[in-house]
């Protein structure tokens, strides 16, 4: 393929589609099983907990990184990477037989987990602005259904009823092989997206801290990533706790409550799947987000007074729809403030700040529920989405006031006056 030849956009999606799909499929395999892996080193349930989130805060640090380059060498090195380096961590987590080798692995498939953020950046160079919404709902699609499909296939090639007699190597292993097939389907078919310097020569070449600044100097993407960390933190503080919760509260069997979190992940892939595009064509992404955000403010409140598994359901599968909304549009309206040049930045500081509020609200969320009452994560969940409206709004307005500019620059001075 010639240097500077755009992808066939239809293809590129579908292939970005399936590879993120089967990479994704693996880290779903792995995902239910790394506390398992870390008791087999005879970790303490508190440096599980630890293990488990420097996953996250290597995602934080590492993803701005990450799109930086994709923006300065393209998308398929950083893709390919991404895939090396989740086989080589899963290969590794499967024959951990010590705690530094455990957490070296976490660490390695923390820092190269840069497939969310460029698959996203990978879309908004190959996809028109009117059908991004769309796009990036698919795309979050492969991840959430990689997530339905990887945990019942770990427990299968797993196996056994205990840690002691489970078969901890072949999980490991088969995720590790789907990451190579990824890394081979880019390798072979994926077209690159992003030329450097191609789309716009007189761009800037920024270093990473200055692209880090610039992107955080601009009001409404600083307003965006700062609605990102109120809302991920709550809603990865729900998630983390929702099991003991439902188990405690609500009296749920562990068969109850995985058959709720299935249903959970079905409705956010479908959803994004299948209505993303018509309900952003007919209501626009930031309405969306608005929707979003009451929605959660429903789900957290039904939960506060559910009384019974059916209420729980319901509150689950609201939750579900609040997030698709919420995850795919979000990256549209980042998408639509980044230039082309920057998107990889842009994506990846947004992408590293939801890490970092992942890895805050799983942190909080055992400490809340202890020492303050079970449903205190739930009622400071709701009660977040009041500020975060707030300052939709005020990003909403800066918007408007943004695009009536561009437009009195573009039009013709027309008054004659001279």
């Amino acid at each position: 393929m010639p240097a500077r030849t755009a992808p066939d956009s239809l293809h590129a999606r579908w292939t970005l589609w399936l590879v993120v799909f089967v990479d994704l499929i693996g880290f779903g395999i792995l995902a239910p099983l790394v506390p398992f892996y870390a008791m087999r080193t005879g970790l303490t349930p508190a440096m599980i907990t630890l293990v488990i989130a420097a996953y996250s805060l290597c995602q934080f640090a590492a993803m701005p990184l990450w799109g930086h380059i994709s923006d300065t060498r393209g998308r398929r090195p950083v893709l390919l990477v991404s895939m090396a380096g989740h086989a080589v961590s899963y290969a590794m987590l499967g024959i951990a037989d010590s705690w530094p080798m455990l957490l070296l692995a976490r660490v390695l498939g923390g820092v190269t987990s840069a497939n969310l953020v460029t698959a996203y950046a990978y879309i908004t160079d190959v996809t028109p602005p009117a059908d991004r919404a769309k796009a990036m709902g698919r795309i979050s699609a492969a991840f959430g259904l990689g997530f339905v499909v990887g945990p019942a296939l770990g427990g299968l090639l797993a196996g056994g009823t205990s840690v002691d007699d489970a078969n901890l190597l072949r999980p490991a292993l088969a995720a590790g092989g789907l990451s190579l097939v990824s890394f081979i389907g880019i390798l072979l078919f994926l077209p690159e997206s992003h030329h450097p310097g191609a789309a716009d020569p007189g761009a800037p070449r920024r270093s990473l801290l200055k692209g880090f600044s610039n992107v955080l100097a601009r009001p409404v993407l600083a307003g965006l990533v700062a609605i990102c960390i109120m809302v991920i933190t709550f809603v990865a503080a729900r998630e983390a706790i929702f099991a003991i919760w439902a188990h405690d509260e609500i009296g749920l069997s562990p068969r109850q409550i995985g058959l709720l979190l299935g249903v959970s992940g079905g409705t956010i892939s479908l959803f994004q799947f299948f209505a993303m595009g018509p309900l952003a064509r007919r209501f626009g992404s930031f309405g969306l987000v608005q929707t979003a955000l009451s929605l959660y403010v429903v789900a957290f409140g039904s939960l506060i007074f559910a009384t019974s598994w059916l209420h729980v359901g319901m509150a689950t599968v609201v939750a579900a729809i609040a997030t698709a909304l919420f995850q795919t549009n979000m990256q549209t309206l980042i998408s639509a403030g980044a230039q082309p040049h920057e998107r990889g930045m842009v994506m990846g500081v947004y992408q590293g700040s939801s890490s970092l509020a992942r890895f805050g609200g799983q942190a909080v969320a055992g400490s809340m529920f202890a020492f303050i009452g079970p449903n205190a994560p739930f009622a400071a969940g709701a009660a977040m989405m009041v500020p975060a409206f707030l300052l939709l709004l005020w990003v909403g307005r800066r918007l408007r006031a943004e695009a009536d500019t561009d437009l009195a620059l573009a039009e013709p001075d027309i008054g004659g006056g001279h």
